[in-house]
């Protein structure tokens, strides 16, 4: 049986791009955490703050991996971030969307967040090679 290496390198890079994309999302996830939980429960546009902490270094992470595929990887990393936080929130835990729109849909920042992130790391890459 002749196995056929570019499926196998088909394959395994598939994986290896699943496995970034959720290591990217644990440390957003993780910095995500640990902002909030510094910063307590911030009123109003302040609650933002974590998410674009936890976004720019979850794209600076996604942009680590690989230049030429980061930044794609980056708005992919958060918007699956951004419909996990989504579902959880308001399927899982069944909280219902009251309020102000900015309460309620804050992890709707995430992508543009990661996008930024990982954009931001590219430029500092593309400066210190001057």
């Amino acid at each position: 049986m002749m196995i056929n290496l570019l499926e196998v390198k088909t394959s395994v890079l598939s994986v290896l791009s699943l496995l970034r994309t959720m290591i990217a999302m644990m440390v957003g996830g993780f910095v995500w955490v640990l902002v909030n939980n510094a910063l307590g429960q911030p009123p109003g546009v302040m609650m933002l703050l974590p998410v674009w902490i936890a976004g720019l270094a979850g794209g600076a992470v996604c942009t680590m991996y690989s230049v030429r595929q980061g930044i794609p990887m980056a708005a992919v990393s958060g918007l699956l971030l951004a419909l996990l936080f989504l579902w959880f929130r308001h399927v899982h835990l069944a909280l219902p969307i009251t309020g102000g729109a900015l309460v309620a849909l804050w992890p709707l920042w995430f992508p543009p967040a990661y996008y930024l992130g990982a954009y931001a790391y590219v430029l500092v890459l593309l400066r210190s090679e001057r």
